[in-house]
């Protein structure tokens, strides 16, 4: 899941998506104008893709841990929660 992170949020990074009513962080500050858009979307894509490829990394080193099975699915939550919550903090801490 947060490797599916990284590529939802890469997108994002490069600019590639138009303001819309679907993809993308849609606070009021992004509503304003589609310069802020873009700016706030571009900075939590980044976020999101590097947070994601991290998360990614932890999972993987999780699974492949002596960590019994039930300590390594709340870990893994745990990781993507984590990576949810950075990828929203940043877009607020940008607006």
């Amino acid at each position: 899941m947060p490797l599916l992170f990284a590529a939802l949020c890469l997108p994002m990074a490069l600019e590639l998506i138009a303001p819309n009513g679907f993809y993308g962080v849609r606070i009021a500050a992004t509503q304003a104008s589609e310069a802020e858009w873009y700016r706030i979307n571009r900075i939590a894509g980044i976020a999101g893709a590097i947070g994601g490829s991290i998360g990614f990394a932890a999972n993987l080193a999780i699974v492949r841990s002596g960590m019994a099975v039930p300590r390594k699915q709340i870990a893994c939550l745990a990781v993507l929660v984590g990576v949810a919550v950075l990828i929203a903090a940043t877009a607020l801490a940008a607006a």
